[in-house]
């Protein structure tokens, strides 16, 4: 029990205090922003980007960790992400082997990025990593700035690891193609898709998505309809090529951010609505839960199981809602 309640603490610590007021206490003096932890929080706030827990955020299908191992050249070890997967002990931590973190100018207009101590960083494929948006990167380093003054803890690090993802793997057309694939190949048993039987569950399952069912209909066409099959829905060839269409059309950020928020919620239709901005993390975390939160009213909550589990699919939807709020920002 007491475990179970310090890794519940751990995980809500939330997206706030990442983001606070380190960013402007030697993240980036060069940059300095008196309003810079505010704004952030702002951003995130508005978008419903928050949700008050903060933990570790889902790896793509198929795709590496963004602190996967790599063999480090002597000369550009300090600089790259992977350093971390090269000392990584047993309990998922590695020795924190940097002092200041600074956010920089990325050369010929490459945008925004981090820098340990004057190195930049680099994703584990040893590219550089850079974001659009400075506050994105003020978020990501202040993810780094945040690790205790002995350790890193990758899973603390969801923004970092969507980024990376992003860089890394989403730029490949390969890797693009079979994780759109994946995403269609659900689409018919999406949990907004299917529900129970009629009676309280199914009456809660058809308040909660209905939000989700109005704005499907209108992104892909009225006949996503919900179905108690256990074969799952029909999907109309017109929606699904909508879908489809998308789904290509997004960047490398927002496919990545989709697919971990899609996977996360077991619902194409949440992952994009979320992403898309046509409903909160809560309502996300709502949808994605609704059979398991019914269970719990019904029979209770089993403390150090459905309390981690809570904590732990808000974050994972949280972070992507993040990743896009703040790459949209342009402040």
């Amino acid at each position: 029990t007491t475990i179970a309640r310090f890794a519940t603490h751990t995980m809500r610590r939330g997206l706030e205090r990442l983001v606070g007021t380190a960013l402007t206490a030697g993240i980036a003096p060069s940059e300095a922003n008196p309003g810079a932890a505010r704004g952030i929080g702002a951003i995130l706030s508005r978008s419903g980007a928050t949700s008050g827990r903060f933990a570790r955020c889902g790896e793509l299908t198929g795709s590496h960790s963004s602190f996967a191992t790599e063999a480090n050249d002597a000369g550009d070890a300090g600089s790259s992400s992977d350093r971390v997967g090269v000392g990584m002990r047993g309990d998922g931590t590695a020795p924190r082997f940097y002092k200041k973190v600074e956010v920089v100018r990325v050369e010929n207009g490459g945008g925004w990025g981090v820098a340990l101590d004057g190195r930049a960083l680099k994703t584990p494929k040893r590219a550089a990593l850079a974001v659009p948006s400075k506050s994105l990167a003020m978020a990501i380093a202040a993810e780094w700035e945040w690790q205790s003054g002995r350790s890193i803890r990758p899973f603390t690090m969801p923004l970092m690891a969507l980024v990376a993802t992003s860089i890394d793997q989403m730029t490949q057309e390969e890797v693009r193609d079979f994780h759109v694939r994946k995403l269609l190949e659900f689409f018919p048993t999406d949990v907004v898709l299917i529900k129970h039987e009629p009676g309280k569950l199914a009456d809660r399952q058809a308040e909660i998505h209905a939000p989700i069912l109005k704005w499907a209909r209108s992104e892909l066409g009225h006949g996503v309809e919900p179905t108690e099959s256990l074969y799952g829905a029909q999907i109309p060839e017109e929606a699904m090529a909508a879908a489809e269409k998308r789904l290509r059309a997004m960047d490398p950020f927002e496919l990545t951010a989709t697919f971990n928020a899609a996977a996360s919620a077991k619902s194409l239709l949440t992952g994009m609505a979320l992403i898309r901005g046509a409903i909160d993390v809560e309502h996300a975390e709502m949808s994605a839960r609704v059979e398991e939160d019914f269970q719990i009213d019904e029979w209770g909550l089993v403390e150090g199981g459905h309390d981690i589990d809570k904590a732990d699919i808000a974050v994972r939807l949280a972070a992507p809602r993040a990743l896009m709020s703040l790459l949209r920002d342009t402040s």
